[in-house]
């Protein structure tokens, strides 16, 4: 009596394989999104080193750093200023020092920086100019932005300091390495470049203004006098922090800001700057005193943020880069983004 060989598998054994096979993608998916993240990290910090450099080949030019806003043409006068939202970020005075001298050499400086219209000798609009997406400024581990194909976009900015940031002009309170109306040096930096901060990343907005996003969007008209200096205190302590923090975070639903990120160009927080009042991806959602400023062109606290697991790259003011967790201690921090706070620490990641 023959006996039939069996061939093939039968239910159970196929269901054993497909469960094993499932066991094993399972495994390795962690390891795959784990390996991702670290290759766009690395090309994050690639583009926070080259934009560090940039900065410095600019002060080698012209023996100084430029401002947090340049060469404001205020239509009202037809005159230049360094006051106001019209001006020119950091980042638009070191293109040609990351290759984009051709895009540079398109400004003329004789209209403010989101004009439509081509005033000769240029042959085309700042606005023209502004909508060119750079890669170099873009974080690979943010989300993408609804800003439409042709709106430059920005994830990197320079670093205002440990204070409210966009309205304080030449005061003892902007400590950073840069503000808005005045060009530091490197020399400024007592504390020592490789101990403070000189730049940082955060998240772009959705851009939809219906959906409120604690990471990315800020909140406007929110009262922040409680966050200057005083005579017992040099910087906000957590507990002043937390207390507009929450304010902001009720008021968020109904009141703001979903377009951090949206020009390169322009030199408003989350445009082109942050200011480290708060710690790395602080709990609470970023804020502005101001209600009718649009884009970040207002005091207020714009910690850095990013998409990568723990904390956020930051450029130093010695070239290096280093990702500082969002962990850190908040005294700490304040002081790294303070260029002249007098501290000193031994570490400047933060854990």
């Amino acid at each position: 009596m023959r006996h039939r060989i069996r061939s093939g598998f039968t239910l159970v054994e196929l269901l054993v394989v497909i469960a094993i096979i499932g066991i094993l993608v399972g495994l390795l998916l962690p390891a795959v999104q784990a390996a991702r993240e670290a290759a766009r990290r690395m090309s994050c910090s690639n583009n926070m080193k080259q934009l560090g450099l940039s900065f410095h080949m600019y002060h080698d030019t012209f023996k100084r750093l430029p401002a947090g806003a340049n060469q404001q043409y205020t239509p009202a006068t037809g005159a230049l200023a360094n006051y106001n939202w019209y001006g020119y970020s950091a980042l638009t005075m070191v293109l040609p020092y990351i290759e984009q001298s051709s895009l540079y050499n398109q400004l003329r400086w004789n209209s403010h920086h989101y004009d439509g219209a081509v005033i000769a000798p240029a042959i085309v609009s700042p606005l023209a100019v502004s909508r060119t997406k750079l890669a170099t400024f873009l974080c690979p581990s943010d989300k993408d932005a609804p800003f439409g194909a042709e709106i430059g976009q920005s994830n990197y900015g320079v670093c205002f300091g440990s204070n409210i940031g966009y309205g304080l002009g030449n005061t003892g309170e902007a400590n950073g390495m840069f503000a808005r109306a005045v060009y530091k040096k490197f020399s400024d930096a007592t504390d020592g470049l490789s101990a403070t901060i000189m730049l940082g990343e955060w998240n772009k907005g959705d851009n939809t203004g219906t959906t409120f996003d604690t990471s990315a969007d800020w909140v406007n008209t929110i009262p922040i006098g409680t966050l200057r200096p005083n005579t017992t205190r040099r910087y906000p302590t957590l507990a002043e922090l937390d207390a507009v923090g929450q304010a902001a975070l009720a008021r968020g639903p109904s009141s703001h800001r979903s377009v951090a990120g949206l020009r390169w160009i322009a030199p408003g927080q989350y445009n082109s700057a942050f200011n480290t009042l708060a710690t790395p991806n602080w709990r609470w959602p970023s804020l502005m005193s101001c209600d009718g400023c649009g884009q970040g062109d207002s005091n207020g606290v714009f910690p850095a943020r990013s998409r990568h697991p723990g904390g956020a790259m930051h450029g130093m003011g010695d070239g290096s880069v280093r990702f500082i967790n969002q962990t850190i201690e908040l005294l700490e921090y304040q002081g790294l983004g303070s260029a002249s706070g007098g501290e000193a620490f031994s570490d400047t990641t933060g854990g």
